[in-house]
């Protein structure tokens, strides 16, 4: 049988499902990301990048050890961040996502880009 988890996502006061089979990645890329006015999420999906390193507030992650300590040092790892693609939920959750910029929307910004829109 598949477990039903819910992760809490600050700071945006958003709750989504997932199972126990799927990495902490899949089940926000299925329902946060590219949602509610939410950029898609870019990144590598295999522990390279660092682009879905979030910080763990609440609850338990078995974190697959095969990553990029570029993407994820020993230091941060002890500060509770985690990958979430390379992360399966043990329990419900609460994470942090970090305020990103969307690449998209600082090119639009630009200087190139004003009085265009």
């Amino acid at each position: 049988m598949n477990k039903s988890i819910l992760i809490h996502i600050e700071p945006h006061e958003v709750e989504v499902s997932g199972q126990a089979s799927e990495t902490v990645l899949q089940a926000l890329m299925g329902q946060f990301y590219g949602r509610g006015g939410r950029p898609a999420f870019y990144g590598c999906r295999r522990g390279g990048c660092g682009a879905c390193k979030m910080k763990l507030l609440a609850g338990y992650v078995d974190h697959n050890e095969t990553y990029s300590q570029t993407a994820l040092s020993n230091e941060e790892r002890s500060e509770g961040y985690i990958l979430a693609c390379k992360s399966y939920p043990g329990s419900d959750l609460t994470i942090r996502i970090p305020e990103r910029d969307d690449p998209l929307a600082r090119y639009l910004r630009t200087d190139r880009m004003q009085g265009i829109f």
